[in-house]
């Protein structure tokens, strides 16, 4: 299979280097040939452009975006740009991986699909646990019914966060809920759907004096029972306490915690999922920890293959626009999503 000729645009986010580090890894599937800083982020990423610059060529963006031989880009500005850059590569018919959620500006995301679908660019997005084991392991169940009639999701993701980073929130509608919180309304609507309704109830704790919306939640109310999204900057432990709980009528399964290291390791991820279907009141059910993983691998292959051509992008144009929809009620800017 011929290596994909990919390159990236934008140092800026908080998964930027992962992402490179990754691709170059799996150098069977990519052959990264350089990456570009847009003009915003030279300056604030400094020392991150000298590390790049170890690695991989510098070019600029046109360079990136006009060379004939590059056939897919990573897109890895800081969240605010995203959007912007993804659209200009979807103008040249790049296939892209963006990294998550988007811009905030709703007509800019609009223009983006609408770009993407009509050049037959694959859209692909950094929502990293959608290839989580035990995720697609759940999601199989409830396919298959083995969980009845799912009435509830609960999903939190926290972490603790510095005053710098915490007051940075205050870019995005809803804080921290845009921020991270996108990853679990991504869960919840993939399981549950559209929403009948959703809550915003994100706020600042007002720790370290942050006045941003450091506190991320929203509600989502559905006919047979309710959903929530929780995410904190300023949760001690927040990290190994991450939680997806689904709940049916047969069963529930909690993953718990979404992702945790072991012996320092950082490069390798665990992931632990308990089953209980028993209506016993201290029914305890079964634990079972997923071997070591890293969790872009899964992402990144998937992406060589979309753009292949041998597998099909599962979470469509029209999928990542109303998501995105839904994203921004959550964080309390009320656009229409049905």
């Amino acid at each position: 299979m011929k290596k994909i000729q990919i390159a990236q645009i934008g140092v800026g986010h908080d998964h930027a280097l992962v992402v490179l580090d990754n691709v170059l890894k799996q150098n069977d599937l990519f052959e990264v040939v350089g990456f570009a800083v847009p003009e915003c982020e030279k300056e604030t990423f400094s020392d991150r452009i000298e590390t790049y610059k170890k690695i991989i060529p510098l070019k600029s963006v046109d360079e990136i975006l006009n060379d004939p031989e590059i056939q897919a880009v990573l897109i890895e500005t800081e969240e605010v740009n995203l959007t912007k850059y993804a659209l200009m590569a979807a103008e040249k018919g790049l296939h892209i991986h963006m990294d998550k959620p988007g811009g905030t500006d709703l007509a800019l995301f609009q223009k983006l699909i609408d770009t993407a679908k009509k050049n037959g660019c694959v859209f692909h997005t950094g929502y990293m646990y959608r290839y989580n084991s035990n995720i697609l392991s759940a999601m199989e169940k409830i396919k298959n019914g083995d969980l009845g009639e799912i009435y509830s999701v609960e999903a939190q993701m926290s972490c603790w966060h510095k005053k710098e980073k915490k007051q940075w929130l205050e870019r995005f509608p809803g804080g921290m809920l845009f921020y991270l919180g996108c990853h679990l309304i991504d869960i919840i609507v993939r399981i549950q759907g559209i929403p009948d309704e959703i809550i915003p109830l994100s706020v600042s704790t007002g720790a370290e004096g942050t006045t941003a919306k450091d506190f991320g939640m929203a509600v989502l109310k559905y006919k047979n029972g309710v959903s929530f999204a929780k995410t904190t900057a300023s949760e001690c432990g927040g990290f190994n306490r991450r939680q997806v709980v689904i709940a049916g009528t047969k069963g529930t399964i909690e993953i718990k915690p979404l992702e945790y290291i072991q012996n320092g390791d950082e490069t390798l991820l665990y992931s632990d999922k308990k089953e209980v279907s028993g209506f016993e009141w201290h029914a305890k059910g079964e634990t079972k920890t997923t071997a070591p993983y890293d969790r872009y691998d899964a992402m990144m292959q998937a992406f060589s293959r979309y753009v292949h051509g041998e597998a099909k992008n599962p979470w469509d144009y029209d999928y990542e626009l109303q998501l995105f929809k839904i994203l921004l009620n959550a964080c309390g800017e009320p656009v229409e999503y049905v």
